[in-house]
């Protein structure tokens, strides 16, 4: 590859200026002054589980200043959903857990909405509640909380409904690889553990929030601080409305971090019924209760390993909690089984399973299903190699899985730098040398840990790049910039592709009406999918160019280069022409030359248009093998230093040191500042962040207030903390680039827990790793 220009480079982000300077548009922002705006709020069930016997809505559509107020016999007959269509805008019969959504008023003003609230009276039968996913999944568990389970659609997975070994399952996802009986029995130590993960939310500075209004052609435009696509689909299916119909745009977000809402079903919803425009601002606790939050889960783990340090055989039993409702759970359940792709596991069983409770409905969060499966695995790989006597950088080294190997899932792998990332943060952290000595009730320790995200193969993006004469290009794309610098990548991209300066680069996105399909910014994909599809593009819309040049300057297209709006000859480049001369906006001498019969006929622009698509495999339902089921592996460790106070159970990380796979390397500063953002979503996800609920089901720390996020102060800073990337071209990425956002926190966990076994002797086997449930471990050591 020839010497690159721009990307490589840490350029500033395209949107710098707009955002300190507050030109930023965010969607919290729209709505201001449309004349007729409503405002909607919502009444929330304050019951876990019950049928609803009648609901009262007169008082409160009486009261000056409201104007509708619904409920669940005024949305759609029909249930939707993510995976499967299990839930419908407003519940109709029965409510699944404590904030499921009743009934929405409109009115004038946000306060005479939350006044009419008051005035809705609703009658529940409380039925049994189940909060418990074990006692749930039970083939004879006397509650069944979706009894209409067996007709529900299931648009799309083969795996999800078959097997199910309980009425409140609704996902059993298996893959298989080996014999894991015959491997555990040739193997000579056999480790069996338990690990569990409580719920954490995303903790996104903007509230989720919507404004839809209706347009004069029937149509409605729909704004959201969600994704553009990903809020366009399921409102189509939830309304049954056309595509064509609803418009989606979006702003800046506010932080995402695989955030998933609903205001944007309650704000169509009354658009729909009174034809008014209307604002849906969610609560902070709103967030949390009707924000989708990340998966709890209980793993069950039992290896076989050889004295040698070889891994012979693996088992794996994991148990979600997924809440009143499916929404991303299989999903993300499905994803969580690439995690152990990391490492050469001859003989695996792995079998996931989805359950319905009455608690909160879970969805995608920063790691999508290997974060929570890896706080197992890589605390395993520790106590594994302690059961042998091996050293755990040792003995990771020898498992991982190498270039060119097929991994549990029937794929061979590509791109992989995990024993690079393991040596550099080994070196960093100076893991060879012991830690410092008690200093009285302080104890120190070190621990790292190896992460692994996928990226997933059964998404498309599309993009298109329009070139104009004078040289200046705009990128159209669907995807979502989220903070993550995504149109700066692509403005980087091509930049590169077309040899020009930033400043000729224009982005337009988020706007349904506008931009082409994309699956959004998920699964750290942006950088590779729409990566692609824009460079594509270009080359499309470079291919047109040379086409038309190449007859002025008499030559192949194949010869032509392109730089600063000038085509020219690769081995001659005294023979040029600009792009201003091919156009119908030529000047006048050209247009008095042969060049005029060369111009173009669409008005002086040329349009480029690509898709790039993962072209996965099928999976086998029973085995969950497949030839590509992943687009990439995106690969990184993370070492800590920890001082733990055992008299109470307090932690102090010392030093926090990353290193990542990234491919190829578009933005370096936006590379490290990905891993720092993400050590401190680790740390925070390690030791602070949890859910905590009563025996009903009620969540008692929905606000920032009792639920602890990590600040500044928990994070290390200077030359304490370290950010270091591997480059490993991928074959696929745009300049062999591949995501990095998700699997930046996803080994933080187990690396504290690593660390804080090695300066106390407790292992922490629940998340979060809280000063009071360090202080029993280490009392029960």
């Amino acid at each position: 590859m020839s010497e690159l220009l721009v990307v490589g480079k840490s350029v500033i982000n395209v949107d710098a200026f707009d955002k300190v300077t507050g030109k930023a548009k965010y969607a919290s922002e729209e709505g201001i002054g449309i004349p007729g705006m409503l405002f909607g709020k919502m009444l929330y069930s304050p019951h876990a589980h019950a049928k609803i016997v009648s609901i009262d809505t007169s008082k409160a559509a009486r009261m000056k200043g409201v104007r509708a107020v619904l409920t669940g016999k005024d949305t759609p007959g029909h249930r939707s959903g993510m995976m499967i269509d299990d839930r419908h805008v407003l519940c109709h019969e029965r409510v699944r857990f404590v904030g499921d959504a009743v009934a929405v008023v409109a009115a004038d003003s946000v306060e005479a909405a939350e006044e009419a609230l008051e005035l809705i009276e609703v009658e529940y039968q409380e039925l049994p509640a189940l909060f418990d996913p074990e006692e749930a999944m039970k083939p004879d568990c006397p509650v069944i909380l979706h009894p209409d389970f067996p007709n529900y659609a299931r648009p799309i997975y083969g795996y999800l409904g078959k097997d199910l070994p309980g009425p409140n399952v609704h996902t059993h996802h298996k893959v298989r690889k080996g014999n894991v009986d015959q491997g555990f029995q040739e193997a000579d130590v056999i480790i069996e553990n338990r690990f569990q993960n409580d719920r954490i939310i995303h903790c996104q500075l903007e509230p989720f929030n919507a404004v839809c209004y209706p347009e004069s052609d029937g149509s409605i435009t729909l704004w959201t601080s969600g994704r553009l696509y990903m809020t366009h689909g399921p409102i189509c299916r939830a309304f049954g409305l056309s595509p064509s119909k609803i418009r989606v745009r979006t702003g800046y977000l506010g932080g995402m971090f695989g955030i998933v809402g609903r205001p944007e079903r309650f704000a169509v919803l009354i658009t729909l019924k009174t034809g008014r425009p209307v604002k849906v601002v969610y609560t902070r606790e709103e967030c949390f209760i009707d924000g989708l939050n990340r998966l709890p889960k209980i793993i069950y783990i039992k290896d076989g390993v050889n004295k040698d340090g070889t891994i012979v055989a693996r088992e794996m039993k994991v148990i979600v909690n997924c809440g009143g409702y499916t929404d991303h759970g299989p999903l993300t359940i499905r994803n969580g089984a690439f995690h152990a792709s990391q490492y050469r596991l001859p003989n695996y069983k792995w079998d996931a399973y989805g359950v319905y409770t009455n608690e909160p409905v879970v969805g995608p969060l920063r790691g999508f299903g290997s974060a929570e499966a890896l706080w197992a695995t890589e605390q395993q790989m520790d106590i594994d190699a302690e059961k042998i006597g091996m050293d755990p950088l040792e003995f990771r080294m020898k498992n991982t899985i190498d270039e060119g190997e097929i991994d549990v899932r029937g794929q061979r792998v590509h791109s992989i730098g995990a024993k690079e990332c393991l040596g550099k943060v080994a070196k960093w952290i100076e893991l060879d040398k012991p830690s410092r000595p008690p200093e009285g009730s302080i104890r120190y320790g070190k621990g790292l840990a190896l992460g692994n995200k996928y990226t997933m193969a059964d998404t498309a993006s599309a993009a298109a790049v329009k070139v104009h004469m004078d040289g200046t290009i705009e990128i159209f794309h669907g995807g979502d910039e989220c903070g993550q610098g995504l149109n700066t990548v692509l403005t980087q991209i091509i930049a590169e592709e077309f040899k020009v300066s930033f400043d000729k680069v224009k982005i337009v996105w988020g706007d349904s009406a506008r931009v082409p399909y994309d699956f959004g910014t998920a699964s750290s994909r942006s950088t590779l999918y729409i990566g692609n599809a824009v460079r594509l593009a270009g080359q499309d819309a470079k291919r047109q160019i040379f086409q038309i040049a190449a007859r002025i300057l008499k030559t192949n297209s194949e010869n032509l280069e392109i730089a600063d709006g000038t085509i020219f000859l690769k081995d001659a480049s005294s023979r040029r022409i600009d792009l201003s001369d091919l156009s119908l906006s030529a000047s006048k001498e050209a247009r008095g030359t042969l060049k005029m019969a060369f111009c173009l006929e669409e008005g002086g622009e040329i349009l480029g248009k690509a898709t790039f698509w993962g072209h996965p495999s099928e999976e086998d339902t029973e085995t969950g093998q497949g030839e590509k089921l992943a687009m990439s592996y995106d690969y990184g460790v993370q070492g800590v230093e920890v001082a733990v106070d055992i008299e109470t159970g307090l932690v102090k990380i010392l030093r926090f040191c990353s290193a990542f796979d990234t491919g190829k390397t578009i933005n370096p500063k936006m590379c490290e500042a990905q891993l720092e953002g993400g050590a401190g979503m680790g740390i925070g996800s390690a030791l602070f962040e949890g859910f905590v609920f009563s025996d009903k089901g009620e969540l008692l720390n929905p606000n920032f207030h009792d639920y602890r996020i990590c600040s500044a102060m928990q994070v290390p800073s200077g030359d304490r903390m370290k950010s270091m990337t591997v480059e490993i071209p991928h074959r696929e990425g745009p300049f062999g680039a591949k995501g990095i956002g998700e699997t930046a926190m996803c080994p933080s966990a187990p690396a504290i827990a690593n660390a804080i076994y090695h300066a106390t002797g407790a292992r922490l086997t629940h998340l979060p790793m809280t000063p009071e449930r360090i202080f029993e471990a280490i009392k029960k050591k």
